[in-house]
């Protein structure tokens, strides 16, 4: 088990490095997920681990000579993804951040909310691209955010008994469900604010500032 952060660039829409700069901070373990890895050489970073089918980028024999460990996994029934992922959770590693999993292929996209839906439970897993942190929030979320930061629900399932607080409008005991009803741009007013679901998931996407 260990208590170092991870930070898995995907293949996805990666946002300016100012947008995610504090993250490096942190010193993570850098995982790029395939093609993922072309991304970060473009910004001057080397990735410690790059994983996948590896059939996205072109640089294994340079990053190899900077250090990095090439891991390719043949597996057509996993994504590159999940597969950075199961690295991760073979190393005990518990906190992990995924940048570039959204834009581009909105199918690509779609998937990747299922993945964070998939592994939420065994490990503390966001996602964050240019506007928004996006997590999955199930039972209770407390947010020590900023007041007047956009706060937005869109549920996985049916989210029954949904109830919040410090919020500019709050739900009471609400049903969320997809394509019947969600909740967009809400606001935060007073902080900490608290998302209750008796029973359901949901994404939540808080929002970033600019």
């Amino acid at each position: 088990m260990t208590d170092r952060p991870a930070l898995i660039i995907a293949n996805g829409e990666l946002p300016d490095l100012e947008r995610w700069s504090d993250l490096l901070q942190q010193n993570p373990l850098l995982v790029a997920a395939d093609g993922g890895a072309e991304r970060l050489t473009a910004h001057g970073l080397t990735p410690h681990v790059v994983i996948g089918d590896l059939d996205s980028f072109s640089s294994v024999d340079a990053l190899c000579l900077s250090g990095a460990r090439i891991i390719r996994i043949t597996d057509q029934e996993t994504t590159d993804l999940e597969k950075a992922l199961d690295y991760l959770l073979k190393w005990g590693c518990s906190r992990v951040t995924v940048l570039a999993a959204t834009g581009l292929r909105s199918d690509h996209t779609l998937a990747n909310f299922s993945i964070l839906l998939k592994y939420h439970r065994r490990m503390d897993i966001r996602f964050r691209d240019a506007f928004s942190e996006i997590s999955v929030v199930e039972r209770e979320c407390t947010l020590v955010i900023a007041t007047g930061t956009t706060v937005s629900l869109i549920p996985m399932e049916p989210c029954i008994g949904v109830t919040t607080t410090g919020l500019r409008w709050n739900l009471r005991q609400a049903t969320l469900a997809p394509g019947v009803r969600e909740s967009i741009s809400n606001r935060v007013i007073s902080s900490p604010a608290v998302i209750r679901i008796d029973r359901g998931r949901s994404l939540l996407f808080v929002g970033l500032a600019h």
